[in-house]
């Protein structure tokens, strides 16, 4: 099913993946609920609120510092084929991000990690190289 989204909602996801590939933490979780949950499977990693999302996203998940997010649609929701930079130049598959956006802000942050898997389902490429990235 194709994702509809109003306005608003489309704005707020541009907002995100701009906060995301700038890793502007405090811009990030501007965007996201207090309530807000973030998963990761197959990780029994299940966070809630934007304190712990945030104290994540500077702690073990500063490994994502510098990723690259190519939108797909999961199940009706957004989602975004999440690359981290490669240490051989590039960006290299790490997860599936499913995010549940609402009037309010951001109520999910849904990772999924087994990207051999989910990657060539949604028609995302192996890997993006330099070139493949355009920067405004």
């Amino acid at each position: 099913s194709s994702v509809t989204m109003d306005e608003e909602q489309q704005a707020l996801l541009a907002r995100y993946v701009d906060a995301f590939e700038r890793y502007d933490i405090d811009a990030l979780v501007s965007l996201i609920r207090d309530d807000a949950a973030f998963s990761m499977p197959p990780f029994a990693l299940w966070l809630q609120g934007t304190a712990d999302i945030a104290a994540f996203y500077l702690g073990p998940g500063a490994g994502c510092r510098g990723s690259r997010l190519v939108p797909v649609a999961a199940n009706g929701l957004p989602a975004f084929g999440h690359y981290k930079p490669s240490p051989d130049g590039g960006w290299e598959p790490w997860g599936l991000q499913v995010i549940e956006p609402s009037p309010t802000g951001i109520v999910g942050l849904h990772h999924f990690l087994d990207t051999e898997r989910f990657f060539p389902l949604f028609g995302l490429p192996p890997r993006l190289e330099p070139e493949s990235v355009v920067t405004g």
